[in-house]
């Protein structure tokens, strides 16, 4: 359960890698290999057996794709991770490439020459992300080669094999409704649309389909599997039968139909009539066995489904923050009495906030690897300390803590910042801190109608950075599931975030700030989207956000003369809920401490 925080680089092994992939290249006469960080099932985790990306290159990120050619290669990363890639990654063998300003397509078109041949493993890459290769073929006069076997597989002498955990039934009492009433739902809207079928391709829907869990990738408990849903509520899961004992099949209900995996192909060609597939998170390779079928793009109407949270779940969310918090405030104590005094380091830090989750004895799993970054460390968004990276938390750094886990009624992940020791900030926090507390409270007490995106709502987070002609280069807040993925879709606030806002969503709200080489700041919170009371205009339906983290917020690093009244007051209310939520929980020590930090601002 505890996270590894070994080091990744190493340079010999990944020239060798390179040079062996390059030889398989010239064999089959491939020109250009694309190595995605996903595998078949498209998803944020992937088994040790699937690391491919992180095999070849020694890339750790979640999002990622790396571009072999015969003389040159390329790693395309986002913004959460330029300054962790040339840490991980050999920068003579791969160039890190931001692929917010060059898209791997882009790269190719300018290095391709006319009738070379790119290889795509088909059943890695989605139909979206192939149709932008297959046009680059087109505009390059080039050829894409959808190879039978993956060429890093080929060369992976050691690798892993894939997960066989037990499947495990999570209670209807929790999910709040069960897995048949479900697929008859969704056959419903199916038969509405004129479709016989549905592919379902991503293990978190499934997981939420059958109400069942998994343990075959780190911290999301899902099972690798595919599933057909019919019309009629049936479901044909493709996973080893031995994987699901018989109080789980009773568990899941009536005209769920187990099959091998190797059964899918088969199965995929005898489909008839409309079948509808998510060509974003569906791999081509599925298309090339739909060979009677007529095929219809559309989400997986499981994502949205699963996304709007039913009364049991919200329960359990706020049952599950709550039991997070308390450890969490347990963590925020202890690291004031003792951070700043002696060899304390960000590893420290790091399994001690998880050893404090293990104590409330529900931790199921952490939910992502803690982010636990000290002075400049903090400035790397998704920074992952290792044993060479690891630093004290020295007096006067800001620390930033971005931690989660996973408890059988919920997800959790929250972000403080916080001032180490009794020194003065470094110039300038304070200013950033505020601001991006200020974006927080603005998110967080918004009231909107319904049907506004989170593109619309991802302004008013920003907006206090931006009149400092500051900004963050990552989304404003993700979906979170239930005892699922920390990340979940569709919605998301963000610049891109199109999904209106439901009720039953919950979304983090996490503003952050990022000085390169000095400090990173980040205030993160879980939220849920309810029903706002009627105000003005009652014949429109307003939503708004309830809070599910607790934790107080750091008031060393707050200009309080900088706040407006509203903003205090949304402090000092949400100070008081923590307090009053969790202080009861605690002892009296942490209780004591708890107090002076929630404390009101005036």
């Amino acid at each position: 359960m505890f996270q590894d925080f070994e080091d990744h680089k190493d340079l010999s092994g990944s020239r060798a890698k390179l040079k062996m992939l390059r030889q398989r290249m010239a064999v089959q006469n491939i020109d250009a290999f694309i190595v995605p960080r996903e595998d078949a099932f498209q998803g944020e985790y992937v088994p040790a057996a699937n690391e491919r990306l992180k095999w070849l290159t020694g890339f750790g990120g979640s999002a990622g794709l790396a571009v072999i050619m015969a003389r040159r290669a390329a790693i395309f990363v986002d913004g959460r991770y330029i300054l962790q890639a040339p840490d991980q990654v050999d920068t003579k063998l791969f160039e890190i490439v931001p692929i917010a300003e060059t898209g791997p397509t882009k790269w190719l078109e300018k290095h391709l020459r006319k009738n070379q041949r790119i290889g795509l493993d088909p059943q890695l890459h989605s139909l979206a992300f192939a149709g932008h290769f297959e046009l680059l073929a087109q505009r390059t006069q080039c050829e894409i080669d959808f190879v039978e076997e993956n060429l890093i597989d080929s060369i992976w002498s050691d690798r892993p094999p894939l997960p066989d955990t037990a499947v495990i039934a999570h209670p209807e009492r929790l999910a709040g409704i069960n897995s048949f009433d479900k697929r008859r739902k969704l056959g419903r809207q199916l038969a509405d649309d004129g479709q016989s079928a549905m592919l379902v391709t991503q293990p978190e829907n499934i997981a939420w389909l059958l109400n069942i869990r998994g343990d075959d990738v780190p911290h999301t408990p899902f099972a690798l599997s595919f599933g057909i849903l019919a019309q009629s509520g049936r479901f044909d899961w493709f996973i080893a039968p031995q994987r699901v004992d018989k109080n789980t099949r009773e568990h899941i209900g009536d005209k769920v139909m187990l099959h091998a995996p190797d059964k899918l192909a088969t199965a995929l060609t005898k489909l008839k009539g409309c079948v509808r597939l998510d060509p974003n998170t569906t791999p081509i390779w599925f298309t090339a066995h739909l060979t009677q079928a007529e095929i219809s793009h559309g989400e997986d109407l499981c994502t949205h489904a699963k996304a709007r949270k039913t009364p049991a779940e919200i329960r359990g969310a706020k049952a599950a923050h709550l039991r997070d918090a308390t450890a969490l405030c347990r963590f925020l104590c202890w690291l004031d009495n003792h951070a700043g005094r002696g060899k304390l380091t960000e590893i420290d830090a790091a399994r001690k906030v998880e050893a404090l989750r293990i104590e409330t004895g529900k931790l199921r799993d952490l939910s992502f690897d803690t982010i636990s970054g000290s002075g400049p460390n903090g400035a790397i968004v998704h920074y992952r300390v290792t044993h060479a990276t690891n630093r004290e938390l020295r007096n006067g750094d800001l620390y930033l803590v971005d931690s989660g886990g996973q408890y059988i009624d919920g997800t959790t992940d929250v972000t403080r910042t916080v001032i180490i020791g009794n020194k003065p900030p470094p110039v300038g926090a304070i200013d950033a801190f505020t601001r991006v507390l200020r974006g927080h409270i603005a998110l967080a007490a918004a009231r909107f109608p319904t049907g506004t995106n989170g593109m619309q709502l991802d302004t008013l987070a920003r907006g206090p950075l931006w009149m400092a002609g500051q900004d963050f280069d990552h989304g404003t807040g993700h979906g979170v599931g239930s005892y699922l993925s920390v990340h979940e879709g569709p919605q998301r606030i963000s610049k891109g975030g199109l999904v209106p806002l439901a009720p039953g969503m919950i979304v983090s709200n996490e503003p952050g700030y990022y000085a390169e080489g000095r400090f990173g700041i980040r205030i993160e919170n879980l939220q849920y989207v309810r029903p706002a009371k009627a105000k003005g205009d009652k014949h429109r339906d307003m939503l708004e956000f309830e809070p599910l983290t607790l934790a107080p917020i750091d008031r060393r690093l707050i200009d309080i003369s900088a706040l407006t009244t509203d903003e205090k007051n949304w402090l000092n209310t949400y100070h008081t809920t923590v307090l009053e939520k969790v202080g009861p929980r605690v002892d009296d020590k942490v209780a004591g401490w708890l107090k002076k930090a929630c404390r009101p601002i005036r």
